[in-house]
């Protein structure tokens, strides 16, 4: 049994970004679609893409930070959780 008792949330910070990166880069064709279905030129709708590719990632930065920095303040008084690992 291992416990995680802290997070570096910095690092968090840096995975969850890229994570929601990716994701933003896989769903901006459907963000792209469905702004030119709403009348808007071929210029707004690849702005409105990149916004929302950038918006995400950076979203992803700030949630990162915030849930590390929550759970080593509630890891500091619960003790963390627990994990059962296996050596292969």
């Amino acid at each position: 049994m291992v416990r995680i008792t802290s997070l570096n949330s910095m690092s968090l910070a840096k995975v969850l970004s890229l994570m929601y990166l990716c994701f933003a880069i896989v769903f901006s064709p459907l963000i792209l679609f469905m702004v030119s279905m709403d009348g808007i030129g071929l210029t707004e709708g690849v702005f409105v893409t990149v916004f929302f590719i950038v918006f995400y990632g950076i979203a992803g930065a700030v949630a990162g930070f915030l849930i590390g920095t929550i759970y080593n303040i509630v890891a500091k008084q619960v003790g963390g959780i627990e994990i059962d690992t296996e050596t292969v």
